[in-house]
């Protein structure tokens, strides 16, 4: 069945277009681990900047359907942090709009939450996915928003299912203004939540 799929859609990287390969060597190397300083963050990193391959392969997994690039990104989640901080690992991922997740067949950061739990485990680690954050439908895109609009559009409309873990690492693409991190944080710590670290693929300069 790869084969086929590999005919109709041969795999080529996400960020430089190399035949062959999901992600290339080259682009893999382009990630590392960056404090991400943002208005009430304190614990807030990302692998690199919302640019160049890195900046392409997201747009691929949420944008144009390719969906195997959710073990791209979590994988490489998985191999930063614990160089940030120690286990056992709770992931959170941080929720999009409902319209948004019907669009792109789920929630999208779920399934990198798991690709990173999985590869986690596989090098040893205790981690677990909490999938506790929900977004209203009423919360509109945040593209084109500026901050004080992003907070604003936020206000509310974040919640959790359940009870927090005591400990969470919050897992997202980008952070740009870091409100939809800080708002996801503040829903976290209501829910009982002591520490969040916010890990994410990429950051916004």
């Amino acid at each position: 069945m790869r084969s086929i799929l590999d005919l109709v859609l041969p795999d080529h990287c996400a960020g430089c277009d190399l035949p062959g390969t999901p992600w290339c060597p080259a682009c893999a190397r382009s990630l590392g681990v960056v404090r991400v300083p943002r208005p009430g963050l304190r614990h807030a990193y990302a692998l690199t900047g919302y640019t160049g391959p890195a900046r392409r392969a997201v747009l691929a997994y949420k944008e144009k359907g390719r969906h195997r690039l959710s073990g791209v990104l979590g994988g490489a989640l998985a191999a930063a942090l614990p160089t940030i901080r120690a286990g056992p690992f709770t992931l959170v991922p941080a929720p999009s709009r409902p319209s948004a997740a019907r669009a792109r067949y789920g929630q999208h950061m779920v399934a990198v939450a798991r690709a990173c739990a999985l590869a986690l485990t596989r090098a040893g680690h205790q981690a677990s996915v909490a999938p506790v954050l929900r977004l209203s439908g009423r919360a509109r895109d945040s593209v084109g928003l500026d901050p004080r609009a992003r907070v604003a559009n936020l206000s509310g409309r974040l919640r959790t299912s359940g009870p927090g873990p005591p400990s969470a690492v919050l897992l997202d693409d980008v952070i740009t203004t870091g409100a939809t991190a800080v708002a996801c944080v503040a829903a976290l710590a209501a829910a009982g939540t002591r520490q969040t670290t916010v890990l994410a693929f990429t950051a916004t300069a």
